[in-house]
């Protein structure tokens, strides 16, 4: 079977943005999109809701099955009538992105979380989705933006998988990638700082050589900065086109953590986010 992008599509915006970026992946990947739209069937549990007097509307069907059917077609009028297809799925919807997963290449979500009740939903869709999906979740936030593509590394095998993610993207959409080491040197250390911050300069210049050699057209700036990740990348997303990191790191800083840098940038990034999960060996 060949390999999709995945996308979760409904009635905002932002879905519609998830949609045009999965479709153009899937251009320069050579990648079919599978759609979802997802809906919960309140009525179908009524009265077990257990509120006096409240029966749920009646779901507009015809409405969901529209909007799936729209990406659908937008899907096949740039990929071909065979490499784009749709569910409509009556489950939560975090559950039916997470069950068409198991097959995706990666998985696309729109969000917004620009206020405590967008805030929850995303807690309980994009956030869920990105910490357990299988594969490289990309969560869309801001504006699109040609900007460069930017990645944190803390040269664990997590992020490893960030990197390769990110160097793939910026082959792909032809731009640059801002590589980045952040770092927080206590101050009573203060003289080896400068000595500290070439060593990591070195390290960080070798250990992008193989990636460098492998993608020669990507246009490449690595940094070491000073301070806490989830901050500085959160900065750096004001002109970025997609902030990518991995999702369990483990290195001489910080994590990268879901729930620490990731759910940060989740909530308060200025671009798209994409949470890299490492491959399990199976």
């Amino acid at each position: 079977m060949k390999k999709y992008i995945l996308v979760g599509v409904d009635d905002t915006p932002e879905s519609q943005l998830a949609l045009h970026w999965a479709v153009e992946a899937a251009e320069g990947r050579r990648s079919a999109v599978r759609v979802v739209r997802a809906y919960l069937n309140e009525l179908s549990r009524w009265p077990a809701l257990g509120v006096e007097g409240y029966v749920p509307p009646p779901m507009p069907l015809d409405e969901y099955q529209a909007e799936l059917d729209d990406a659908v077609e937008y899907a096949r009028d740039r990929l071909g009538d065979h490499d784009a297809s749709g569910w409509l799925a009556e489950s939560d919807p975090a559950n039916a992105i997470l069950i068409e997963a198991e097959q995706a290449e990666m998985v696309v979500l729109g969000t917004r979380s620009r206020n405590k009740m967008s805030a929850a939903v995303l807690g309980s869709v994009a956030t869920s989705v990105a910490a357990k999906a299988p594969c490289p979740v990309v969560v869309m936030r801001g504006e699109r933006r040609t900007g460069s593509v930017v990645v944190g590394t803390d040269g664990s095998p997590d992020s490893d998988e960030a990197l390769a993610f990110a160097f793939e993207e910026s082959a792909r959409s032809g731009n640059d990638l801002i590589v980045t080491h952040c770092w927080h040197p206590q101050i009573q250390h203060a003289a080896a700082i400068a000595s500290t911050h070439r060593m990591l300069m070195a390290w960080l210049a070798e250990s992008l050589e193989p990636y460098r050699a492998k993608y020669p057209t990507v246009t490449v700036t690595a940094s070491v900065l000073e301070g806490r990740t989830s901050a500085l990348l959160v900065a750096l997303s004001d002109q970025a086109s997609l902030v990518v990191v991995g999702s369990r790191g483990r290195g001489g800083v910080a994590g990268l953590l879901l729930g620490s840098v990731s759910q940060s940038l989740l909530h308060h990034a200025d671009s798209p986010v994409a949470i890299v999960r490492r491959h399990e060996i199976r």
